[in-house]
């Protein structure tokens, strides 16, 4: 009887240690969790051998304005919450750089957000998250998967600074999950997005597309530097009450159907009142003393997408 009890009692610990469905990662957090060492050592191998895509290469091939891939069709077919977010993450990566601080003179990797719209290795991602970071000394794109796995980014395919939207291709272990693209978007329409803000890694967060917005991502300093008579892109924006912070940067938004109508770009906060003048203060200072009344969050249509690719 007592072996019996104690059988039980080891089953009932073994149920209440284990809070998650079957395939459900724990992500650990806290000051022993040091997940990017891990893919810094795998970063760092795959530079040594040169199978990392240069920062200076990938700066020349960033000027190509379209690329010839084969987008899969948009699917119709409603998911079950569990099957978005099993969609949502298995087509998430994180994309950025390794790089060799100017400051610091020590390794740095950085990244955010980035989706795969092709099983074959096309990746859909901010044009600001494969940027050089301004403290890069030399800098090589990489990117994550969700099994932390480094992959060699091998290509920038397309690019439009103006429009927030890039297109790079990545060596991938296996065949990756890609997002179809879907432009049949209204306000109300429920969306999702599985990112890693500020580091906290797959936060899955739901909301509605509150509206659609067409306004310039470049700032007037950016847009100066165009030549003479160049038309500034204002791209199609999504707002949505949807949560991402810095480090959501290129994660899809995806629809009821698990297509991607767009990818996380912005986000403004508005003040309680008037902003002051810097007087050397940070912006986060700021926002503390004012007080934060709404915070837009703001993606990237995927008709920007959509529109970095050849029309068969």
């Amino acid at each position: 009887m007592k072996q019996v009890c104690a059988l039980l009692l080891l089953l009932a610990s073994a149920r209440i240690a284990c809070a998650q469905a079957p395939g459900v990662p724990v992500y650990a957090e806290g000051r022993g969790a040091r997940p990017n060492a891990v893919l810094m050592e795998q970063a760092k191998k795959l530079q040594g051998t040169s199978e990392l895509l240069s920062m200076t290469k990938a700066l020349e091939q960033a000027q190509r304005t379209q690329c010839d891939i084969a987008l899969p069709a948009a699917d119709s077919k409603p998911l079950t919450a569990r099957e978005r977010w099993q969609r949502a993450r298995m087509s998430h990566l994180r994309v950025g750089q390794l790089y060799l601080c100017s400051k610091c003179d020590k390794w740095h990797l950085d990244l955010s957000g980035g989706y795969a719209i092709t099983a074959d290795g096309a990746v859909a991602t901010c044009a600001h998250v494969i940027a050089p970071p301004p403290n890069m000394k030399e800098g090589w794109l990489v990117a994550a998967t969700e099994e932390d796995v480094i992959l060699p980014v091998t290509e920038v395919l397309a690019c439009n600074v103006g429009t927030d939207a890039a297109i790079i291709r990545v060596k991938p272990d296996k065949p990756l999950t890609p997002l179809p693209l879907n432009l049949d978007v209204s306000p109300g329409d429920a969306v999702w997005c599985f990112s890693d803000p500020d580091g906290k890694r797959g936060y899955f967060s739901e909301g509605i597309v509150s509206r659609f917005v067409k306004r310039s991502f470049m700032t007037k300093k950016e847009a100066d530097k165009l030549p003479e008579g160049t038309e500034v892109p204002k791209p199609v924006w999504l707002e949505t009450t949807t949560d991402w912070a810095p480090g959501s940067s290129g994660s899809a938004l995806i629809d009821q159907f698990g297509n991607a109508v767009g990818h996380v770009s912005e986000i403004q906060t508005v003040l309680e009142g008037p902003l002051p003048a810097r007087k050397k203060k940070s912006e986060a200072t700021i926002i503390q003393q004012l007080g934060t009344q709404m915070v837009f969050h703001q993606a990237i249509g995927a008709v920007e997408v959509m529109a970095l690719v050849k029309i068969p």
